[in-house]
């Protein structure tokens, strides 16, 4: 089987998975499991933008794509080199999912309400930002090793 091969079975299978999420999305009335569906859906969504841009890298530079099981995965330790300081990127994980914070005007000076990049702020993002859309535009660059 070919790479590609690969590569489509695997977005086919998140496609399917994220549409199964929003079916329970709509049945579900406890809030507590629609906050639960909605950061899986976060996550699936993150691994279809991974896969759609390693696709386009294959397509253009004829290397082996990654897929949805091979993201960029982080460390505590690695996740806590990127503080946003000394010219480094500024990237805090949320419900697993790594995202990159550096071009964030609220995340200026390397700090945001007393927060520091390089760190798992689930708990945190949730109680001030629950509901909220703000993940969505951000860019994704990896998870977190389980």
């Amino acid at each position: 089987m070919s790479e590609q091969h690969f590569y489509d079975k695997d977005f086919n299978k998140t496609i399917n998975d994220i549409n199964d999420t929003i079916d329970n999305l709509y049945l579900t009335e406890d809030c507590y499991e629609k906050n639960k569906l909605l950061n899986n859906l976060r996550k699936q969504i993150a691994n279809i933008t991974m896969m759609m841009q390693n696709n386009q890298n294959y397509s253009k530079n004829n290397i082996e794509p990654v897929t949805q099981n091979d993201p960029r995965v982080f460390t505590p330790e690695e996740l806590s080199t990127y503080t946003g300081k000394n010219g480094n990127p500024a990237y805090v994980a949320v419900n697993g999912v790594v995202y990159d914070m550096t071009n964030v005007a609220a995340w200026g000076g390397a700090t945001h309400f007393g927060l520091t990049p390089g760190k798992d702020l689930s708990g945190v993002f949730a109680s001030c930002h629950d509901g909220q859309p703000i993940l969505s535009t951000l860019p994704v660059v990896g998870v977190m090793a389980p």
